[in-house]
């Protein structure tokens, strides 16, 4: 069955068993719902996919190839099972449109930080912000904990951002990395031309020639060049200048090695954990 574009501004009673409360976001490939699980009584965050043909054309590949991308995130997620990694509790189609339920949670880290740029007009919650260095660790540790998971599983995720890690509650919440559908799965086909996946800002020099080039290392890059961002209040851009005072020097070395343009001296994601775990504070 094609797949049925969907109005931005309206969203359908049901998917499937659940029932849609409102809509969260919408981006190039899907809509994010909040809905109620009325089996179990529970708030859920339905995604459904959703992209247009003319969307298609401008992105590398056709609406069959992007849907088929989106059931293979569902599958990949639900073979996951890590405390920092979100869940997939169900799957199904509404209207020929693959969708995946996940727990509901109620921010993502750009909540905690703001946008990664500042300009005229924006909420106090938007704009840019730094964050205290023992919380910046913590949020490192666990988002390295579920790297190295992925990649002990054969995948590099390729999209490693601040929208991309949801958070357990506004403030100080536990990390949980989402958003599979740019992941490079071990044994899975990848174009054989150069095609571009990723978050310019936080993609590895390697990444940036061709998504097939991504390894375990470019997502660790990423993860260094989050440290930078949550650290400085802004992207690093080459300059790491005005780094908290309490920052150990440990955790500058660490995000100094992880961004190195040499994959080789990037450490491990499981090597991140350690290290950010041997910190001193002093």
């Amino acid at each position: 069955m094609p797949q049925t574009a969907h109005r931005e501004d309206t969203a359908p009673a049901r998917i499937g068993r659940y029932t849609v409360d409102a809509p969260v976001v919408s981006g190039t490939f899907a809509r994010l719902f909040r809905a109620r699980d009325p089996a179990l009584d529970r708030q859920v965050a339905i995604k459904l996919f959703s992209l247009a043909p003319e969307q298609a054309a401008a992105i590398c590949f056709d609406v069959a190839e992007w849907r088929r991308r989106f059931v293979v995130e569902a599958r990949v997620m639900a073979a996951l099972d890590h405390p920092h990694v979100v869940r997939v509790l169900d799957v199904g189609r509404h209207e020929g449109a693959p969708y995946m339920v996940m727990p509901y949670l109620a921010a993502n880290l750009r909540r905690e930080i703001g946008r990664d740029e500042g300009g005229p007009g924006l909420a106090p919650l938007e704009r840019p912000r730094a964050m205290e260095p023992r919380r910046a660790a913590t949020v490192l540790a666990e988002l390295a904990s579920a790297l190295a998971a992925i990649h002990a599983a054969g995948l590099v995720h390729r999209d490693v951002k601040p929208t991309n890690l949801l958070l357990t509650r506004p403030q100080n919440g536990s990390v949980k990395l989402c958003d599979f559908g740019m992941a490079k799965v071990a044994g899975r086909a990848e174009p054989a031309e150069p095609v571009w996946f990723g978050s310019p800002d936080y993609m590895a020099p390697e990444q940036g020639r061709g998504a097939h080039f991504a390894t375990d290392r470019s997502d660790v890059y990423a993860a260094g060049v989050l440290g930078w961002r949550l650290l400085l209040g802004r992207l690093p851009d080459g300059d790491i200048s005005g780094l908290p005072p309490e920052a150990p020097d440990g955790l500058r070395r660490l995000l100094a090695d992880a961004t190195s343009v040499e994959p080789c001296r990037r450490p491990s994601a499981a090597e991140m954990v350690g290290r950010l775990a041997e910190l001193d504070w002093g």
